[in-house]
């Protein structure tokens, strides 16, 4: 039987409070929703199959039921399944929405997809695993030539200074700890995090890091490198990182800083230990991110004149 949300199973467990919080800001951000709508509205035509992966509380598929999908298969690995199928009968989708429960690459579909739906775009555009679910997907799940939501992403990296953001990773290091947590301040300079960036902690212009066609992007790793310029004094503290997105011809989404009402933060990249900088300097860097979006490596290394 489900665990319903109210229910002692959902009030015991506060991951599930968490799991409400973070999808009513989703809802809540307007500029995310109204360009997945337009998006839906001009790539699902009525009658088509849809699949929409990581579905939510199911948003997303009910804007492909009011844009005449006669069928959606709607995949969700997490406990808010259970309240994406609640909704769905409280909306009056139900009849047309089969839901899914588990990660898409273990689950399959009786019929070929026509369009291929996804919201999986984390804070750092590539950390929720979107290569691989849509790599998976149109291998499985859809038939050929069918339409991507979102068709492209690239991912964009800035030298960022944010001492408190840092702090992080530095503060495994001060003396007030009782042990030698020198391990934990490793792993700490290894951890991708999220943050919200604003433009005053950038300490030059951004390069673009990678550009995916998810249409035909292999289940790689993304592979990137590249030099920065520093534009002023300061303390380099790691790389900040974002995602634009286009979903369809015309209609995109993204997280460039400053972060306003979207519902997503930025991607942080720390180095293990700050480096003064000066207006002028310039470093090279490298990245590395498996396709699931689990194992983020990287780089950077002051250029010598």
């Amino acid at each position: 039987m489900p665990h319903l949300p109210g229910s002692p199973y959902w009030q015991r467990d506060g991951s599930h409070s968490q799991v409400l919080d973070y999808h009513l800001s989703m809802l809540l951000d307007t500029a995310r929703m109204q360009s997945y709508r337009r998006a839906i509205e001009a790539s699902v035509q009525p009658g088509d199959v849809v699949v929409d992966i990581g579905c939510g509380t199911g948003v997303l598929s009910f804007m492909a039921c009011e844009a005449g999908a006669k069928q959606v298969y709607a995949i969700e690995g997490g406990p808010v399944i259970e309240l994406a199928r609640e909704l769905a009968i409280d909306n009056g989708f139900a009849d047309r929405i089969e839901f899914l429960t588990g990660w898409s690459i273990d689950v399959g579909i009786p019929e070929p997809a026509d369009v291929l739906i996804t919201e999986t775009l984390g804070n750092a555009g590539l950390d929720e695993g979107i290569i691989a679910w849509t790599a998976d997907a149109r291998q499985r799940l859809l038939r050929p030539g069918a339409a991507l939501l979102p068709e492209r992403l690239r991912l964009w990296v800035a030298a960022a200074e944010s001492f408190d953001d840092h702090a992080l990773v530095s503060d495994w290091l001060i003396p007030d700890l009782p042990y030698d947590y020198t391990a934990a301040h490793r792993r700490a300079a290894r951890t991708l995090w999220f943050a919200d960036v604003e433009p005053a902690k950038l300490l030059g212009q951004p390069e673009l890091a990678a550009d995916i066609d998810l249409t035909t992007a292999l289940n790689a790793s993304t592979a990137a490198a590249g030099r920065l310029r520093v534009d002023r004094d300061g303390t380099l503290h790691g790389l900040a990182c974002w995602f634009d997105s286009l979903l369809c011809p015309g209609v995109t989404v993204d997280n460039s800083p400053p972060r306003s009402v979207s519902s997503w933060s930025q991607g942080f990249l720390p180095l293990a230990a700050p480096v003064a900088v000066s207006a002028g300097d310039d470093f090279s860097w490298e990245l590395s991110v498996s396709p699931d979006g689990e194992h983020w490596t990287w780089q950077v290394e002051r250029v010598s004149d």
